[in-house]
């Protein structure tokens, strides 16, 4: 009798297992894009999310990176400001600089892991905290890398959402602004009428990766989150001295421009 009750209990504790490993969650850690395709399942409904700054792509300087623009919040911050004022100080020269520079992509393989992606009929977005300002600027700076996504089961036109902040979708990326990433992804889902059976994300900050997987849990989507490191060395190494050599030297160049256009 005793053994029957224990064959009965861990026969529940097997089921209760299995139940809780339906909507799994997992977050790895990893330097190369590529891990992706370790975690494509050809028979599910995937869709593929990437962040962009300091995931796909950089600028080729300190000055309009990733690093560059939280260094700066941090100096408004420590000035008395709170987070969102701080925030808001910041991003006209934000969008001053995206305006003037170029992007490089964070590995020299990505629109081929793209296009592989896609070629496995795989759905493949980019959702970003930029704003709307540089939406078109954001466009223009990917294409002329070769980095486009490819939404087959999406209405292909532009879309505003309707969150807290301006949040907006075109081309295959949504534009969170300061929104909640997760919340953002949701409100996207509901309004698109888009359910995909499993979610990968890939994103360098690990809060993003929690928020997305959080918000996951309440259409009961499988989530995996890639916690890309390729960048972290360059976070590191961020020199805001240079930096600032770097927005003098742009502004003295856009001001000899002015003065002699064409």
């Amino acid at each position: 009798m005793k053994n029957k009750k224990i064959k009965l209990n861990y026969i529940i504790f097997l089921i209760v297992l299995c139940v809780s490993n339906l909507n799994h969650a997992l977050i790895i850690e990893s330097n190369h894009l590529a891990t992706v395709l370790d975690y494509i399942n050809s028979m599910q409904n995937t869709l593929v999310i990437f962040d962009i700054d300091n995931t796909l792509a950089h600028p080729p300087t300190e000055l309009g990176s990733d690093e560059w623009f939280y260094y700066k919040v941090e100096q408004k911050k420590q000035e008395g400001f709170d987070e969102l004022t701080s925030i808001y100080y910041i991003l006209p020269q934000l969008f001053y600089i995206q305006f003037n520079i170029a992007l490089e992509p964070t590995e020299n393989n990505i629109s081929d892991l793209i296009a592989s992606l896609v070629n496995n009929g795989i759905a493949v977005m980019a959702l970003s905290t930029r704003s709307l300002p540089i939406v078109e600027c954001t466009l223009e700076q990917l294409h002329n890398i070769d980095i486009n996504f490819f939404m087959p089961n999406i209405d292909p036109g532009d879309r505003i959402l309707p969150m807290h902040h301006p949040c907006f979708y075109k081309d295959g990326i949504l534009f969170s602004g300061n929104n909640d990433k997760g919340q953002a992804l949701n409100c996207f889902f509901d309004i698109m009428n888009y359910h995909p059976e499993c979610v990968i994300f890939i994103d360098d900050k690990m809060k993003y990766l929690l928020s997305v997987e959080q918000a996951l849990e309440k259409h009961n989507i499988p989530f995996i989150g890639i916690r890309y490191s390729g960048c972290d060395e360059r976070v590191k190494n961020f020199d805001p001295t240079k930096s600032d050599e770097q927005w003098h030297t742009l502004k003295q160049q856009k001001s000899k421009n002015y003065a002699n256009p064409l």
